[in-house]
């Protein structure tokens, strides 16, 4: 992989991106709502006295707590929520990036490009996988530059086989042989053209 390489995009992928902040952040939203709910229910029957400023006040145990706790922590909610949203956004992006990346060098694939290499950065997710592309372009390209070798020596042995001495009857029976196969050589090598292959 390369050192160094910097994406430039903060959302990359912003559908899949947004529904994972957004999922992250409902889920310890929930968890700690969940916790109230759980604790006002266990605490219900409770009473709770709280003195603040010179004043004495009486009240159900989870009512009094969540009004202090929302009174007293305001800010500190607010910047838990806003670093848990940033936090979610930085790993989002460690996923969103790689998913990104594969699809295009997958759609390049597809037209025919072996030579795209997928470079991810080191915190990434998916290095293995974009480990295993890689390696695939490069034998892909391996095997059909052997075949395109192949298919010229195979050419270049049907035009020596053209040039022997036979008898006239012979020769007519073998040209249409030596037609078909440079015909069927021709489309291996038609086929193996359509690929641009990784360098050696």
């Amino acid at each position: 992989m390369a050192k160094g390489y910097k994406r430039r995009n903060i959302f990359i992928k912003k559908d899949f991106q947004g529904k994972l902040i957004l999922s992250t952040f409902l889920l310890v939203t929930g968890g700690g709502m969940l916790f109230m709910v759980m604790f006002t229910i266990f605490s219900a029957d409770t009473l709770t006295i709280s003195y603040t400023n010179h004043d004495l006040q009486f009240g159900q145990t989870p009512l009094m707590l969540v009004k202090q706790a929302l009174t007293a922590n305001w800010i500190l909610i607010a910047l838990g929520g806003t670093v848990l949203v940033v936090v979610a956004m930085i790993f989002s992006h460690r996923i969103a990036g790689p998913l990104f990346r594969f699809e295009k060098t997958l759609d390049n694939m597809i037209a025919g490009r072996l030579d795209d290499q997928i470079h991810l950065r080191g915190a990434d997710e998916g290095k293995e996988l974009a480990g295993k592309i890689n390696q695939f372009n490069a034998e892909l390209s391996k095997s059909l530059r052997t075949i395109n070798h192949n298919t010229k020596a195979i050419e270049s042995l049907i035009e020596q086989a053209t040039t022997l001495n036979l008898p006239d009857n012979d020769k007519e029976i073998l040209a249409g042989l030596y037609w078909s196969m440079q015909e069927h050589n021709r489309k291996i090598k038609t086929t193996c053209d359509a690929y641009t292959l990784k360098d050696e």
